[in-house]
């Protein structure tokens, strides 16, 4: 960031006494002196003859000179160096506003000369200023044609010696025209020569300004060194990073790393091959369990049909019990007491040797299904840990295996 003591070398250097009215007073004094000549002139001070139109048609170029002197450059030049606190205060803004810092320095991406070219672009305007010089002796030229034709006469006198007095009235007339002219081409070469003094003046401030903030802008020399020595310093540190690559200790640290890399990833392929018979084992383990609940649930089924025909042989000796009852009841009243003792007595026998046979048949019968029950539930339990013993040895495999990966 700059401040103001920045530019105290460039303001010991830039400052100046001229004064811009001076340089108006300058530029008026010949012209002015001219016009004023020609209008004594006209009124008989001086041994000139000047008719009106010529006082009128040069008093109107005089009119334009007027116009056009606040821009020339010698006036312009002047006001330019006396407002220099005005452009030292834009121009350290204009280079506050732009810095850019490449590396470890700072400065403005831009240049003295756009803002120049920005900040002088309304102190005159150069459009006037570059036709300027044409315009005077055109206006001249066009003066002396108007002149002339004012005092042309119409030549309609019929004898020799009115013909003459006409002639000698165009004579003077045309000699009064060209004032015009003269004075156009005058205002012209003046116009020119101060023009031409105030650009070189200008041209000479400009250069102070550049030379002493040039150290403030970055420049194509200074991005192209900077460029180059990054550039070095990348190569340099390519050289080193080379060197480091091609040295025997980087190359045996590579080729070890290098086998190293090689037999994990041997490990690796016998881990998966490993993996992958365990994995087989596991599957046709399952396919055994399979086919061990299969010829278990056959078997179950065979029992539970056998239960079926029990049932019914059962529900069969319960009915013809029923038959054997009836039949007795029906008998019951044509015996006596003994005989009815004694068949009681019998049939209570028989139902005690029928329990005693239901009985053994039940036993016999829990026996089976108790026997049945543990066989199928040791099988069970066995295929289940073996299930989840093979599960745990996959779950194992796997986590060794992703480690491994990694």
């Amino acid at each position: 960031m700059l401040t103001d003591d920045d530019f105290i070398d460039l303001n010991s250097r830039f400052y100046t006494t001229c004064k811009p009215m001076s340089r108006i007073f300058t530029l008026l004094t010949v012209p002015t002196a001219l016009f004023a000549i020609i209008v004594l002139c006209y009124f008989g001070f001086f041994p000139l003859k000047v008719e009106i139109h010529s006082v009128v048609l040069i008093g109107f170029i005089y009119l334009i000179y007027l116009f056009f002197i606040r821009h020339n450059a010698y006036y312009v030049s002047c006001k330019f160096k006396t407002q220099y606190e005005e452009l030292f205060f834009y121009l350290k803004n204009y280079i506050n506003n732009n810095l850019l810092t490449i590396g470890d320095i700072t400065k403005a991406n831009g240049s003295a000369n756009d803002f120049l070219e920005d900040y002088t672009s309304n102190i005159r305007n150069t459009n006037f200023s570059s036709i300027a010089s044409g315009i005077f002796p055109t206006l001249g030229i066009l003066g002396t044609f108007i002149s002339i034709a004012f005092s042309m006469p119409d030549f309609s006198s019929g004898t020799s010696n009115a013909l003459e007095k006409e002639i000698t009235v165009l004579l003077g007339g045309v000699g009064t025209a060209f004032y015009v002219s003269i004075f156009g081409i005058f205002l012209s070469i003046w116009w020119t020569f101060f023009e031409k003094i105030g650009m070189s003046r200008f041209e000479h401030d400009t250069y102070i300004i550049k030379e002493n903030t040039k150290s403030f802008f970055w420049t194509k020399v200074d991005i192209e060194s900077i460029h180059i020595k990054s550039n070095l310093d990348n190569y340099a540190k390519m050289s080193d990073v080379f060197e480091k690559l091609t040295s025997s200790n980087m190359m045996d640290n590579i080729n070890t790393l290098i086998e190293k890399r090689v037999e994990l990833l041997e490990d690796i392929l016998k881990k998966e091959l490993l993996l992958s018979t365990k994995i087989s084992e596991n599957i046709d383990n399952n396919e055994s369990l399979s086919i061990m609940l299969r010829d278990v649930t056959l078997n179950m089924n065979t029992t539970i049909k056998s239960f079926e025909k029990q049932k019914d042989l059962y529900a069969l000796n319960t009915e013809l019990l029923n038959n054997n009852v009836s039949i007795l009841n029906s008998h019951l009243h044509n015996l006596s007491s003994d005989n009815l003792k004694a068949i009681y007595t019998n049939i209570v026998k028989s139902i005690e040797t029928m329990k005693s046979d239901m009985e053994k048949i039940e036993w016999k019968f829990k026996k089976e299904l108790d026997d049945y029950d543990v066989k199928i539930t040791d099988k069970l339990n066995h295929s289940l840990e073996s299930i989840d013993n093979q599960t745990t040895k996959i779950i194992e495999d796997l986590t060794e295996f992703k480690n491994l990966s990694k």
